[in-house]
């Protein structure tokens, strides 16, 4: 799944600049008067003057997106460039004022003040939005990974303005020079993540969103072995990794203006099996919120009622952690109610004979690991409370595809990847669809990739509905 590009940190440095704009004016008008509003009149004035400036400020934005370079802006360059807005600001709003017949009513020192308390508010915000959107990125694990693909021709184009761009959504995981000699460890600060024969195996096994190809032919061989890069493309879009494909664009005088992704000096076209818009995938985390928020109220109860059941049938820890693979490779700690005896792991290798799964999965009916209180915690789907810890840490979503384990992962094919490029969930297409009828491993990676090309916030909802009726059936989700 490929996001567009999120306008949202723009939308929020925005809000925070009429917020820091909202604050000056009262503080300035506190200032000068020794009090807020005397009378209904002074009130209306400050409404007025207030929203003149906020509609100025806002055109100022709509015709040029101020804050676009914000994070390429040294301290110096970001104090001029938010003294200059101002100024502009000031001198639009006097203007709108004059026409009103309202100029006459405000303090010069008002409009002083203003514009003192505002450059000082709008330059500590920028400094702290820039150390903070990273850490949120990080925090969120909202961060694409992506890995850089390139010629000799392009390398070092590519590698200086992917990294001079300082977008913070992306995390360059390395670089691969597909005509390099295939010995160097590091190119201009990236690390060569592999020779260009390994690519397809590297991406297989690795945590990565999107690739940026910047190649100058795509019929080219690449590598001793002479792959055709179209081919090995091809098999990266297969496991759902996004692709962006840099193309020649020439420039033209008479049109400056481009509607293509752009990546420092390169425009590329996207190969991606599904984008989706950011309002989808902002309320698909506000749904994650708001259910992990509830569900870890019930945990807590949950926790004081089973925690000494399971402790007195099976000495162990209470919680069951283990490492699986999420969105697009991503390693982290599942958690579970342990409903097997503390061995369980060390016996999984006997009864893999027994395995009822034909492929990558393990699953037998009567799984003589699993404790009697365990058997319950199945039947009811109460062993998968913990989750909603991996939710609201956003390892998981509610709806989404289930992780494998390392064992599992490991023997994926290329198309078996492409199931992780969706956010792993607490239920899916396949636990709705009749899952304890279905033994073949090929069949649910068929309905989890139905379910990641079909995506919607509504798919969401009607699997959420569905899943709630198998569970008060008894046919929770595993």
């Amino acid at each position: 799944m490929y996001q567009k590009r999120s306008r949202l940190q723009n939308l929020i440095i925005l809000l925070l600049d009429c917020i820091c704009i909202t604050v000056s004016l009262i503080l300035a008008n506190y200032i000068r008067n020794g009090r807020l509003f005397s009378s209904d009149d002074i009130r209306m004035d400050f409404g007025m003057l207030l929203g003149a400036s906020l509609t100025v400020f806002l055109a100022m934005n709509l015709f040029r997106n101020l804050n676009r370079n914000m994070f390429l802006r040294g301290p110096l360059h970001e104090l001029i460039h938010i003294l200059r807005n101002n100024i502009i600001l000031f001198a639009g709003t006097a203007v709108i004022l004059y026409f009103l017949n309202l100029l006459e009513a405000y303090s010069r020192l008002v409009f002083f003040y203003f514009l003192i308390l505002d450059c000082l508010a709008m330059f500590c915000v920028h400094q702290l939005w820039k150390l903070a959107l990273p850490a949120l990125y990080r925090y969120f694990g909202e961060t694409r990974k992506m890995l850089l693909v390139a010629d000799m021709q392009n390398a070092q184009a590519l590698a200086d303005d992917m990294l001079r761009m300082k977008d913070y959504s992306y995390e360059m995981t390395g670089i691969v020079i597909v005509d390099g000699k295939g010995k160097e460890n590091e190119f201009e600060g990236l690390p060569v993540a592999c020779s260009a024969d390994l690519l397809v195996d590297y991406c297989k096994s690795s945590s990565l969103d999107e690739v940026i190809v910047a190649v100058q032919e795509k019929e080219n061989r690449i590598g001793k072995k002479g792959f055709k890069l179209q081919d090995v493309m091809e098999i990266l879009a297969e496991m759902g990794i996004t692709i962006h494909y840099s193309i020649p664009v020439p420039e033209l005088n008479g049109a400056r203006q481009k509607e293509l992704s752009q990546f420092g000096r390169f425009y590329t076209v996207t190969y991606a099996n599904r984008v989706v818009p950011v309002g989808q995938v902002m309320l698909k985390r506000l749904l994650d919120l708001a259910g992990a928020a509830v569900g870890c109220v019930i945990l807590a109860v949950l926790t004081v009622v089973l925690a000494p059941l399971i402790k007195l049938e099976s000495p162990g820890p209470v919680f069951f952690a283990q490492k699986r693979v999420g969105r697009n490779g991503r390693i982290f700690k599942m958690y579970k109610f342990r409903s097997m005896y503390a061995d369980a792991e060390e016996r999984k290798k006997e009864l893999m004979a027994q395995n009822e799964m034909n492929g990558l999965m393990f699953k037998m009916e009567n799984d003589p690991r699993i404790t009697k209180i365990g058997k319950f915690l199945r039947r009811t789907s109460l062993d998968e409370f913990p989750q909603f810890l991996n939710i609201l840490k956003g390892d998981m979503s509610l709806v989404g595809t289930r992780p494998p384990t390392l064992d599992e992962f490991s023997q994926y094919s290329p198309y078996h990847k492409k199931r992780l490029s969706f956010r792993p969930g607490l239920t899916g297409m396949w636990q709705v669809s009749g899952r304890s009828d279905i033994t073949d491993f090929e069949e649910i990676v068929k309905l989890d990739v139905e379910y990641i090309d079909n995506w919607s916030f509504l798919l969401d909802i009607k699997i959420l509905l569905k899943t709630v009726l198998q569970v008060f059936k008894g046919s929770g989700a595993k």
